[in-house]
């Protein structure tokens, strides 16, 4: 999604915020995520807030936030808390408490790792109430999968990021903590580390070596390995459909890494 810049904005959108929050001394533009057309830290006297947003008619992005804004009460132990929730000039902006951070290493040897593992045993215990708008994995798939009826193997009530590149996951002082929750979803636990693993592999593991990093989670070591090597075909066969030709360095990259994994999978038989 397009960035914009907070000058941008219609001014009724700003003026809410200012409502909001009182005056911003300073308005801060960051780059890193895709799925927000804003995304700026606003300096104010009482300190920082992280605020992102989209345009109401973008109805995937908008229900995204929704979703964020309804699950962030509940998942506050591995991620900023929200501060703010506005609808106002034809958008909707989500405020949250800034972190001091950075992005996590991925890499080989990081030693942000062990916080990462952390932080997927802390969403392994969180709960979501049934009324919260949180999609059902398996029907996510359902218009990809080249073999439907297998779906509901990946089916569950455990709560999913779905979405852990490095870019959501910052590095604090009090461990990682996970943002950017507007997929969240409820399916298989095994769902969280297999996708720690292809972005692992992204970002220059190994596929043995990926999955040897989240080996000592009880999600991943209790999971069915056929399971395992459902879900990972159907991320190698659907990725590569969905981004056959893909814009975005990192998009091609987690595609590689999926197609890795799979192969790796099939190989060990």
């Amino acid at each position: 999604m397009d960035r914009i810049e907070w000058e941008s904005l219609p001014a009724d959108t700003r003026d809410a915020v200012q409502d909001e929050l009182g005056p911003s001394v300073k308005i801060e533009q960051i780059g890193e995520g895709r799925r927000s057309a804003l995304a700026v830290v606003a300096h104010l006297a009482a300190g920082r807030v992280f605020l992102k947003g989209a345009p109401l008619e973008n109805e995937r992005a908008a229900a995204q936030l929704a979703r964020e804004a309804a699950v962030n009460p509940h998942v506050q132990a591995v991620t900023p808390a929200l501060v703010c929730d506005l609808q106002a000039g034809g958008w909707r902006l989500l405020g949250f408490e800034h972190v001091d951070g950075r992005r996590v290493d991925y890499t080989p040897g990081s030693r942000d790792l062990p916080a990462v593992l952390d932080a997927l045993v802390a969403v392994d215990g969180l709960k979501v109430p049934a009324d919260v708008d949180v999609q059902w994995f398996e029907g996510r798939w359902s218009d990809y999968a080249v073999v439907p009826e297998r779906l509901p193997r990946i089916a569950g009530t455990a709560l999913l990021h779905t979405d852990l590149n490095a870019g959501n996951a910052l590095m604090t002082g009090a461990g990682a903590r996970l943002v950017d929750w507007g997929m969240a979803s409820r399916g298989a636990p095994l769902v969280n580390p297999a996708d720690l693993v292809v972005n692992l592999i992204a970002c220059g593991h190994t596929p043995k070596d990926a999955e040897a990093v989240v080996y000592g989670l009880a999600a991943w070591r209790e999971a069915d390995p056929e399971v395992v090597d459902y879900y990972a075909r159907l991320l190698a066969t659907t990725w590569l459909e969905a981004f056959w030709t893909p814009a975005h360095p990192w998009a091609r990259a987690v595609v590689d890494a999926a197609v890795r994994w799979a192969m790796y999978r099939r190989d060990r038989h």
